[in-house]
C-alpha cells in the first residue's frame, strides 16, 4: 500500500514524486506531492486502480539499494558534469573554442564572476578581447543557472559577428538575431526568445523599444558603449536616442555589462553618464563617480570598472601581446588645377558658413562642414556632393513655383540627434546617407540653405553649378589626382604590389567607390570593400575574403569598419584624416591587436597646401616626433584628452575663416612643451580611470588549478560514450578522435526538438569531436565537412545530460551496490548537495547564492569523511565480476544530513556570508554617500530659495516645494535600495540534500589477485610514498600528499618558480609491472607533461625510484579484460625512464 513519505513513480510522467499527503475520497484518492527533480508541490486525484498501480521506489530519506548500478553511475557522472563549474575554476574556458590570455582570465574570474550582481564597465584597450571575456562570463553564469534571458546590443555592422563568430563558433551558444524582418514576422520576439543579439539603432526605435522594455532580462550587454552619447551643456543634459534606450533597458535587467575601449573620451560628464547606466544613484555626481572609480577593494578589485593597458598585457610565457606601432605623415601638394577647385569651393563654403552663423542655422553649418570634408577626400566625392546640392537648389525653384506656401514652412530634422559635427561623426554610413538625402530635399530647403529669397536660391544654384562643372572637368581628364599618385608610391614602396596586405580607411562612400575602381580596374589590385551600403553578411564575407591569400587591399569606411579584426595585416593608410582624434586610435586598433605578428605601420595622407592640411600635417608630424621621443604608443590614446579644450566646430570655423583657433595656439608650442602635456595626460588617464595592473601570478594559479580539475576532453568523452550508447545511440569513429552519429536515440531527439527546436534529421550523421586541440587543427583541414565540438553547452551534449538526470534519477533514489577494485573495506558513499540561499525573489525556486556537490563516505569503523565525486569512476557493477552481493538493510540518511550540515554546509555558509556581507556593506556605503551628496546639494539650494522668499519672490516658494518633493522621492528610493541589499545579505543554509547512496564492496585479496595477477601491500605503498616525497624535497620542490582525496594522483609538488608536478606513486616489493585505475589513467592523460609516474621497486629491501613524465602518452598500457584497470609491463616502463 502506497503511503505518505514514500517516493513513487508513474503519478506524473516527468519525474518521481515524494508523497506528502494521501486522502481517500470515496472511489478516488487525493495525493499531495512534491517533484523530486523540480521541487514543485502539486495535488492530483486518481482512481483506486491507478493508486494501486503506483510503483514505490523507496521511502523518503532511506535507500533500499535496488537501483541499477550502471544507471546510478551514469546519473552520478551527469550530476558531476552539471556542477563542474564548482571545481573547475575555468570551466567556461574548457567548454569553449578559446584559449584566453592572462588578462582575460583575470577579468572574468577575479573581477566579474565573484560579484553577486554584475553592473560593470569593461574598458580594456582596443583588441584586448572584450567579446571573449563577455562570452566566458555568459557561459559561466549559464552553467550556474543564473542566466536565462540575455540581450546583446551592438553597432549594426557587428550583430552577425557577435551571433555567429563569437557566441556560436567560440562558445557554442545559440543567439537569435532580432532585426526589422524578424520583428515584423514575430512582434513578440523579445518575449519569446531567451537569447537575442540586436543593434542599438534598431532597438532604439520607439515601437521596438516599447516591446523590449516589457520583458525582464537576466543580462544585457552593450558593445561599443561609448556610442551611447550623453553630456551636460550648461544646466541642461543632452541624451541621444541610443542613450535613452540604454537607460530604459538598464532598469529591466539584473546584470549589465558595458564594453568600450574609449570610456572617457576627454570629458568627465560623458564618462559619468556612462557609469550612471550601471547605477544612477551610486554615480549620481561627477565627484562621487570619480571617487568610486578610483576605489579598490582589499584584493585590488573595483566593483564597477576595469581598464588594462596594451603595454601591460602579456601571454602565458610573459611575452608582450602587442607589436610596436609606428605612424608616418605623407604630405603632398594639390596640383594648380586641384588647388583652384579647392579654393573656389572653400570660398563658397566660407561665405555660406558666415551666413549660417548669423542666422544660427546649425543644419546649414553641418551640411557645409560635410562638404568641406568631402572636398579634401577626392574629386569624385566633392563632384557628387556639388551635383546633389545644385540639383536640390534647382529643385527648390520648381517646388516654389508649384507651391509658394513652402517658403513660409519650417522643418525639423527628425530621426537624428545632431547638434554639430561631433554628432555627425557618430553616425553610421546608412545614417549619413539618409541625412544627406534630407539635407538635399528641395521641400526641406530651410534645413540646408540660408537664402532669404527665390532669387538668392537661383544665384546660389548658378554658383554651385559652376563649381560642379570645375570638379566634373577635373574628374573626367585623363590625369591622375595628386593624392592618388601618393597612394601609388606607397603601394610600391610598401610592397603591396608584391602581395603585402593593406587597409585603407576613408570617411566617405563616394571616395571608397572611386578608390575601388581605380585600384582594381586601373591598378590590377584585388580589392575588397566594407561600407554601410552592404548587408551584415556581405561585410563579413568581405572580411573573410580579405583574409585569403589572393586579396591585397581592403577599403573601409569608419562606421562600417568598426569592430572588424584584421590582425593578419600590418599596413594601414588613413586616406582621410578624421577630425575626431578618437577615430585614429579606433582605426589603428583594427590591425594593432592581439595576434598581430609584425610591427604595424600607419600612413596619414594630408594635402599641405590646404587650410586643414596645414593644420593636420603640423599636428600629425608633432605626434610622430613626440611618440618617437617618448617611445609610448599612448600618445595616440590621449590626443582627445590633450585637445579637450578644442572643439571640432571651432576647428571647422578656423578652416572656413582662416582665423587662429585654440588648435593653432596648441600647435605653436615647441616639442618639449607638448611632450610634457602628453606625459601629464597619460599619467592622468591612468590615475583617473583606476588603470589596473594585471596579476599574472593569480591568473596562472587559476589556470593550473583548472588543469588539475577539468573534465575536458577525456571525462566528457567517456561520459558521452557510455551514456549515448546506454540509451540506444550509435556512433562511429571515422578518423582518430573524430566521430559520426549513426543513430540518434528517440528520447534524445525529443529533448532536442522541445528545448532547442532542433530536429533529428539535422543531427543524424553529424560529425563531432571532444578535444579542443583536435577541433582547432581540423579547422585548418576541413576535408570531412563540418565537425562539431561536443562539450557542455552544446545542445546535443546538454540534452544527453538532461535525459540521464531525468531517466536515471530513480536509481539514484533507490541506491545501488558497486564494487571497488582498490578499496580495502566496504563503505557507504553518499552523493550530497549543499546550498546557501538569500531572500531575494527568484522565479519559482530559492535564490541560491552558493552550491557544492560532494561525496561523503562512511565505513563501519571510520566516521564520515569527504572525498571527490570522481571516485565513482573507479567503482563498477557487481555483474562485471560475477560476484554475488547481498545488499545491506535499508539505511536512513538522517545521520549523513546532520554530519554534512555541520562539516560542509556551516563552513560554506560562513565563507559565503563573509563574501556577501563585505559586498553588500560596501554597496550600502556607496549608496549612502551618493544619496547624501545629492540631498545635501538640494538642501543648500532650498536654503538659497528661502532667502528669496523672505524678500517676496513667490515663485521661489513653488521651487522649494518641488525640490522638497524630489528630496522625499530620493529618501524613499534610498530606503528601497537599502532594503533590497538587506535581502541579498539575509543568507540561510539549507539542509543538505542526499541525492543518492551506493554501498561499495571491495574485492577480496584473492579476488583481486585473480582478476589482476597481483596483490596489494599497504606497507609497500607507504614506503613508495615516503621515497617519492623525499625525492621531491631533495630536488628543491614542495610536495603535498593528496592521496586520500581521490584526485587521480598522489602528490602535488610545487617548484620554487611555482610550477607543478602531479605525481602518481606506485610501489612494488620487487621489480615488476604496475597497475593504474581508470581515474588515475584519465587524470594523468589530462595533465599531459605536468603528470609524472613515480615507481618505487624493491620497497622492502633497497628501494629504487624510477620516474616517467607524461606516462599516459609516453607508455603503452594494456587494458585488462574487465576494462577498468590499466597494466604497465616492466619491459615497457624500463625503456622510457627519465634520468
Amino acid at each position: 500500500m502506497v503511503e505518505k513519505g514514500q517516493i513513487v513513480k508513474n503519478l506524473i510522467p516527468t519525474e518521481p514524486v515524494t508523497l506528502n499527503k494521501v486522502q481517500k475520497l470515496g472511489s478516488m484518492v487525493s495525493l499531495s506531492f512534491t517533484g523530486v527533480n523540480t521541487n514543485r508541490a502539486n495535488t492530483k486525484v486518481i482512481s483506486l486502480v491507478d493508486y494501486e498501480n503506483l510503483e514505490v521506489l523507496t521511502e523518503e530519506g532511506s535507500f533500499n539499494f535496488k537501483g541499477d548500478p550502471v544507471k546510478f553511475a551514469l546519473f552520478a557522472e551527469a550530476e558531476r558534469i552539471n556542477s563542474a563549474y564548482q571545481f573547475d575554476p575555468l570551466f567556461a574556458v574548457n567548454c569553449s573554442i578559446v584559449d584566453p590570455l592572462p588578462h582575460q582570465v583575470e577579468a572574468v574570474y577575479k573581477y566579474l564572476l565573484p560579484l553577486p550582481k554584475i553592473r560593470f564597465l569593461l574598458a580594456d584597450d582596443t583588441g584586448a578581447g572584450k567579446t571573449i571575456m563577455t562570452g566566458l562570463v555568459i557561459k559561466e553564469l549559464m552553467m550556474r543557472g543564473l542566466l536565462g534571458r540575455i540581450l546583446i546590443i551592438t553597432p549594426g555592422g557587428l550583430t552577425k559577428q557577435w551571433q555567429e563568430d563569437e557566441m556560436l563558433s567560440k562558445f557554442n551558444l545559440q543567439f537569435t538575431l532580432a532585426n526589422r524582418g524578424m520583428f515584423s514576422s514575430d512582434p513578440n520576439i523579445f518575449h519569446n526568445t531567451d537569447r537575442i543579439v540586436t543593434s542599438i539603432d534598431f532597438i532604439s526605435r520607439e515601437d521596438v523599444l516599447n516591446v523590449a522594455l516589457n520583458s525582464h532580462w537576466d543580462l544585457i550587454v552593450f558593445d561599443e558603449a561609448h556610442r551611447l552619447s550623453a553630456y551636460d551643456y550648461g544646466t541642461k543634459v543632452y541624451k541621444s536616442k541610443r542613450y535613452l534606450a540604454a537607460q530604459s533597458l538598464s532598469h529591466q535587467c539584473e546584470h549589465l555589462l558595458l564594453l568600450t575601449a574609449t570610456p572617457h573620451r576627454g570629458r568627465t560628464d560623458t564618462f559619468k553618464k556612462l557609469l550612471q547606466l550601471l547605477d544612477e544613484d551610486i554615480f549620481a555626481t561627477e565627484e562621487v563617480a570619480t571617487t568610486r572609480i578610483k576605489e579598490l577593494e582589499k584584493n585590488g578589485n573595483n566593483k564597477f570598472f576595469i581598464r588594462r593597458l596594451k603595454e601591460d598585457m602579456k601571454d602565458w610565457q610573459g611575452n608582450p601581446l602587442y607589436k610596436d606601432r609606428y605612424t608616418r605623415t605623407v604630405a603632398y601638394n594639390l596640383t594648380p588645377e586641384e588647388k583652384g577647385l579647392y579654393d573656389a569651393v572653400t570660398t563658397y563654403l566660407t561665405k555660406k558658413k558666415e551666413e549660417a552663423s548669423e542666422s544660427k542655422n546649425i543644419h546649414v553649418s553641418l551640411a557645409l562642414a560635410v562638404m568641406q570634408r568631402r572636398l579634401v577626400s577626392s574629386i569624385y566625392a566633392i563632384k557628387n556632393t556639388l551635383y546633389r546640392r545644385w540639383n536640390a537648389l534647382q529643385g527648390i525653384v520648381d517646388e516654389l513655383n508649384k507651391n509658394p506656401n513652402l517658403w513660409s514652412q519650417r522643418y525639423k530634422l527628425e530621426g537624428f540627434d545632431i547638434d554639430g559635427i561631433e554628432d555627425y561623426d557618430e553616425l553610421n554610413d546608412e545614417e549619413r546617407d539618409a541625412l544627406e538625402n534630407i539635407l538635399s530635399d528641395p521641400k526641406k530647403f530651410r534645413l540646408f540653405t540660408t537664402a532669404t529669397s527665390v532669387q538668392e536660391i537661383y544665384e546660389e544654384a548658378k554658383e554651385v553649378k559652376q563649381l560642379f562643372d570645375m570638379a566634373d572637368n577635373l574628374y573626367k581628364r585623363n590625369q591622375e589626382e595628386q593624392k592618388f599618385k601618393e597612394l601609388q608610391k606607397l603601394l610600391i614602396s610598401q610592397k603591396v604590389i608584391d602581395g603585402e596586405k593593406l587597409v585603407i580607411f576613408t570617411e566617405h562612400k563616394d571616395t571608397l567607390i572611386y578608390l575601388e575602381e581605380r585600384l582594381s580596374k586601373s591598378g590590377g589590385y584585388k580589392v575588397v570593400t566594407i561600407h554601410g551600403g552592404k548587408a551584415v553578411d556581405e561585410r563579413r564575407e568581405a572580411q573573410w575574403k580579405f583574409a585569403t591569400p589572393d586579396a591585397q587591399i581592403l577599403i573601409a569606411t569608419d562606421a562600417a569598419g568598426e569592430g572588424i579584426n584584421l590582425q593578419f595585416c600590418r599596413l594601414l593608410i588613413n586616406w582621410d584624416i578624421p577630425w575626431n582624434p578618437n577615430r585614429l586610435e579606433q582605426r589603428m586598433g583594427r590591425i594593432h591587436r592581439f595576434g598581430q605578428k609584425e610591427d604595424v605601420l600607419v600612413f596619414n595622407v594630408v594635402a599641405s597646401n590646404t587650410r586643414e592640411g596645414r593644420v593636420l600635417e603640423t599636428l600629425l608630424t608633432k605626434l610622430d616626433v613626440i611618440r618617437n621621443s617618448m617611445g609610448d604608443d599612448r600618445v595616440y590614446d590621449v590626443i582627445q584628452d590633450v585637445l579637450s579644450e578644442v572643439s571640432l566646430d571651432e576647428v571647422m570655423n578656423s578652416i572656413f575663416s582662416g582665423k587662429q583657433s585654440k588648435l593653432d595656439e596648441f600647435l605653436s608650442q615647441d616639442d618639449e612643451q607638448l611632450k610634457a602635456q602628453f606625459k601629464e595626460k597619460i599619467t592622468e588617464q591612468k590615475e583617473k580611470l583606476a588603470h589596473s595592473t594585471i596579476d599574472f601570478k593569480d591568473a596562472r594559479i587559476l589556470k593550473e588549478h583548472s588543469d588539475e580539475k577539468r573534465l575536458q576532453p577525456i571525462y566528457i568523452r567517456l561520459f558521452f560514450e557510455k551514456a549515448f550508447k546506454h540509451i540506444g545511440g550509435e556512433f562511429t569513429e571515422i578518423r582518430k578522435s573524430i566521430y559520426r552519429i549513426d543513430k540518434l536515440p528517440d528520447v534524445l531527439a525529443q529533448v532536442l526538438r522541445h528545448d532547442y527546436n532542433i530536429f533529428a534529421d539535422t543531427i543524424r550523421q553529424i560529425q563531432f569531436c571532444f578535444d579542443k586541440q583536435i577541433f582547432l587543427e581540423y579547422l585548418n583541414i576541413g576535408d570531412l565537412g563540418k565537425v562539431h565540438y561536443i562539450n557542455p553547452s552544446n545542445p546535443v551534449f546538454d540534452s544527453l545530460v538532461k535525459v540521464i538526470r531525468s531517466l536515471y534519477r530513480e536509481d539514484m533514489l533507490k541506491g545501488t551496490v558497486l564494487i571497488s577494485p582498490i578499496d580495502k573495506e566496504d563503505y557507504f558513499a553518499f552523493f550530497v548537495k549543499s546550498q546557501v540561499t538569500d531572500n531575494r525573489p527568484h522565479k519559482d525556486t530559492d535564490s541560491v547564492v552558493d552550491e557544492r556537490l560532494m561525496l561523503v563516505q562512511k565505513s563501519k569503523d571510520v566516521d564520515f569523511q569527504i572525498t571527490s565525486p570522481a571516485k565513482f569512476i573507479d567503482l563498477h557493477p557487481p555483474a562485471m565480476f560475477t560476484k554475488p552481493i547481498e545488499p545491506p538493510e535499508v539505511i536512513n540518511q538522517e545521520a549523513v544530513v546532520e554530519w554534512s550540515f555541520n562539516a560542509i554546509t556551516l563552513n560554506q555558509f560562513e565563507e559565503t556570508k563573509k563574501r556577501v556581507s563585505e559586498d553588500t556593506e560596501r554597496r550600502k556605503d556607496y549608496l549612502e554617500t551618493a544619496f547624501t551628496h545629492v540631498i545635501m546639494d538640494m538642501q543648500i539650494e532650498i536654503q538659497e530659495l528661502q532667502g528669496k522668499v523672505l524678500i517676496g519672490d513667490m515663485k521661489a516658494q513653488e521651487k522649494i516645494l518641488k525640490k522638497q518633493e524630489r528630496i522625499n522621492e530620493l529618501i524613499a528610493k534610498k530606503n528601497s535600495r537599502l532594503d533590497s541589499l538587506d535581502l541579498m545579505a539575509q543568507l540561510a543554509p539549507k539542509a543538505p540534500e542526499v541525492l543518492g547512496c551506493a554501498y561499495v564492496v571491495p574485492l577480496s585479496q584473492v579476488e583481486y589477485h585473480h582478476e589482476y595477477g597481483m596483490s596489494r601491500d599497504d606497507e609497500v605503498e607507504a614506503i613508495a610514498m615516503d621515497v617519492a616525497m623525499k625525492y621531491e624535497i631533495e630536488d628543491g620542490w614542495r610536495p603535498e600528499d593528496v592521496s586520500k582525496n581521490n584526485e587521480g594522483y598522489d602528490i602535488r609538488s610545487t617548484s620554487p618558480d611555482k610550477f607543478k608536478r602531479y605525481i602518481e606513486v606506485k610501489g612494488r616489493s620487487a621489480e615488476s609491472g604496475v597497475m593504474l585505475s581508470e581515474n588515475e589513467m584519465n587524470r594523468l592523460a589530462q595533465l599531459g607533461d605536468a603528470a609524472w609516474l613515480y615507481m618505487v621497486m624493491n620497497c622492502k629491501t633497497t628501494p629504487q625510484l624510477y620516474r616517467i613524465q607524461n606516462p599516459a602518452n609516453t607508455l603503452k598500457f594494456e587494458l585488462k579484460s574487465k576494462g577498468i584497470q590499466y597494466f604497465l609491463a616492466m619491459e615497457e616502463w624500463k625503456q622510457k625512464i627519465n634520468k
